[in-house]
C-alpha cells in the first residue's frame, strides 16, 4: 500500500480506535436477564463456549434465524452449516437450502462480524427477539456511556492521528449510536479529529453507500481512501472491489481467506502502521 496515495482514512469505532472487552460480559447478563429463567444457564454455557472458541457460533459466521444454522461461506456462498448441537449438514441439503449467495441483513442473517454478535444468536435461539436484543444492547452503550466504565486509551493513537489530520480526512464511521459514541470518543480524547462523523452506519447493508457519499464529499477516488476495521463483512470485503485500501484488524484470527491490504492482530499495532503512514505523506 502506498502511504502516499492515500488522501482519506475511515476508521471503525468499536474494536478498532479501543481494546476493551469487559462489556461484552455486561452484554450478556442483560440479554440473560431478559431471557426465561429456564434456559438462562444455557445460554450462558453456550455463550462461555463461545468465548473459548468451542461452539459452531464463531467471528466470521453467519446465523440464519429462520433455519436456527449457523453457515461458513466464501463470498456469501455458503460451503458448510451446522445445526446448533454441531451436527454437519449434508452437502446436497447446505445446497438446496442456500442456492443463491447470502443476503446479510442482520435480521434474517445475522453477520457474527465481531464479538458483539456472538452472544445475539444464542439470545436468538433460546428465545429472544429483534427488540429485546436491542434493548440489551443500548443498555450496554449506557454504561459504556457512564462513569463506572473506565477505558484505556490506545498509546500514541491520538498523536498518530492529529499528525495524519495534516494530510489526510480522517472519518468515522460506526454502527454504533451517536450518544453513547461521542461519549466514547471523549473518554478516548478522540472526539475532536475527525472531519467528517458517522453513527448508526448499518454497514455491510450499507457500507458501500456510505463510501459512495465520503468518495464524493472529499472529491477523491476510491483507491485514495483506507479503511480501517475489526469487522472484515462490514469494513473490509464490501470496499475492496471498489479498489479501496484496507486495513484489517483480524483480532479473532479468521481464516487466511480474509485478506486486507495491511492485517495487525490487535488494535494497539495500527499504531505503528498509521505512524509509517504519517511519515511517508
Amino acid at each position: 500500500m502506498n502511504a502516499q496515495n492515500i488522501k482519506v482514512i475511515v476508521f471503525d469505532l468499536d474494536g478498532t480506535l479501543y481494546s476493551e472487552t469487559s462489556h461484552f460480559a455486561y452484554y450478556a447478563e442483560r440479554l440473560k436477564e431478559r431471557l426465561p429463567q429456564d434456559v438462562q444457564d444455557d445460554f450462558i454455557r453456550d455463550y462461555r463456549a463461545a468465548e473459548k472458541k468451542k461452539h459452531v457460533i464463531k467471528v466470521g459466521r453467519v446465523y440464519d434465524v429462520l433455519h436456527d444454522l449457523i453457515l461458513v461461506h466464501c463470498d456469501r456462498i455458503v460451503t458448510e452449516a451446522y445445526e446448533w448441537n454441531g451436527y454437519k449438514i449434508p452437502e446436497e441439503r447446505v445446497k438446496w437450502l442456500y442456492p443463491e449467495p447470502l443476503v446479510i441483513d442482520n435480521e434474517r442473517q445475522i453477520s457474527i462480524g465481531d464479538f458483539w454478535w456472538v452472544p445475539v444468536p444464542i439470545a436468538y435461539h433460546y428465545g429472544l427477539d429483534f427488540d429485546a436484543c436491542h434493548e440489551a444492547f443500548l443498555e450496554t452503550r449506557r454504561y459504556m456511556m457512564s462513569p463506572d466504565f473506565t477505558m484505556k486509551k490506545i498509546p500514541g493513537l491520538k498523536e498518530t492521528l492529529e499528525k495524519l489530520r495534516t494530510t489526510n480526512k480522517l472519518v468515522l464511521l460506526t454502527n454504533s449510536p451517536e450518544p453513547d459514541s461521542r461519549a466514547i470518543l471523549r473518554k478516548l480524547d478522540l472526539d475532536a479529529l475527525f472531519d467528517q462523523m458517522i453513527f448508526n452506519g448499518k454497514k455491510p447493508a450499507q457500507t458501500l453507500k456510505h463510501f459512495e457519499a465520503i468518495k464524493e464529499a472529499f472529491a477523491v477516488e476510491y483507491g485514495e481512501i483506507l479503511s480501517v476495521g475489526d469487522n472484515w463483512v462490514n469494513e473490509i470485503y464490501p470496499v475492496q472491489k471498489l479498489g479501496v485500501k484496507t486495513l484489517f484488524i483480524n483480532t479473532h484470527e479468521l481464516s487466511p481467506e480474509h485478506q486486507a491490504d495491511v492485517v495487525v492482530t490487535h488494535p494497539e499495532a495500527i499504531v505503528a502502521v498509521l505512524r509509517r503512514m504519517a511519515v511517508e505523506t
